[in-house]
């Protein structure tokens, strides 16, 4: 497989028509994060779209090719997978049987946004607490420093700059200290994906939903979709009390490598009988 440049001006979307639910799809292929490989550069039968330091993989094309196999064996442990085109599940399965955990994730429209609610939300901020729109300064110092509630920020985008460019974001303080994040995560022509991070010790206390909602509201008066696509139960519920509409979940695959680790995985989550 090779990397496709300037993925951009080639027409590639048709090779992922089960893509997910998110913008992530389109932006790598927009060129704006990630990788677009192919078999071929100028005749690809199979498009792989890739997010290495993650090893996030979107498998598309056609899954009866040789390459689609030959992707699936080299693939490396502990990879998050979502299958774009017909077959490539199946193939999965044949190359890596039982190697694989599945789990939920859970898909909103925006399309039932109240900004009068989300007006109510925001004015439910503590008094303690004070917000700021994301400034270069601010993003400068979320990329550079991964704490808890910077390490997922700002993942879809090549700097602070870019992120300043394209992106659009607030946070919470408490005094000098930031509690909460609401950014977008990545951007495209879409819109974006929104990323929100609350500080454990400050979790339960309106943050998420507040400066959650500011954000959306900023989104919703600039005309930009601010599309939410959840990991957990606890982010789902977060969406419908901002107000979004469920779609329903569907299945998200990681591929750990192992039988006996996908075994115990399944176990821990049957005792703690939730997803991990």
């Amino acid at each position: 497989m090779i990397e496709i440049p300037d993925p951009q001006n080639r027409d590639l979307t048709k090779f992922f028509p089960d893509s997910p639910s998110n913008f992530l799809a389109t932006s790598i292929l927009e060129g704006h994060m990630g990788q677009v490989l192919a078999d071929d550069a100028q005749r690809p039968n199979v498009v792989v779209l890739t997010l290495p330091n993650i090893k996030y993989n979107i498998l598309g094309g056609d899954a009866g090719h040789p390459a689609a196999r030959e992707y699936l064996e080299k693939l490396p442990r502990l990879s998050p997978l979502f299958f774009g085109a017909p077959g490539w599940k199946e193939l999965f399965i044949s190359v890596h049987a039982n190697k694989l955990v599945v789990r939920k994730r859970y898909a909103f429209s925006s399309q039932s946004l109240d900004p009068a609610h989300l007006r109510l939300l925001r004015a439910k901020l503590a008094p303690e607490f004070t917000t700021r729109r994301i400034d270069l300064p601010l993003a400068q110092q979320i990329a550079a420093h991964k704490e808890e509630i910077t390490k997922e920020q700002l993942f879809g985008f090549k700097s602070a700059e870019d992120f300043m460019q394209r992106g659009i974001g607030y946070a919470a303080f408490d005094g000098n200290r930031m509690v909460c994040i609401a950014a977008a995560g990545s951007a495209c022509s879409k819109g974006i994906e929104i990323q929100i991070n609350t500080n454990s010790k400050y979790q339960g206390r309106g943050l998420a939903s507040a400066v959650g909602a500011e954000l959306i509201l900023w989104c919703l008066e600039n005309g930009i979709d601010p599309n939410w696509d959840a990991a957990t139960e606890i982010s789902a519920g977060l969406a419908r009390k901002l107000g979004y509409t469920s779609l329903g979940a569907y299945d998200a695959y990681h591929y750990v490598g192992s039988k006996f680790l996908v075994t115990l995985i399944n176990a821990f989550r049957r005792l703690r009988g939730k997803e991990i």
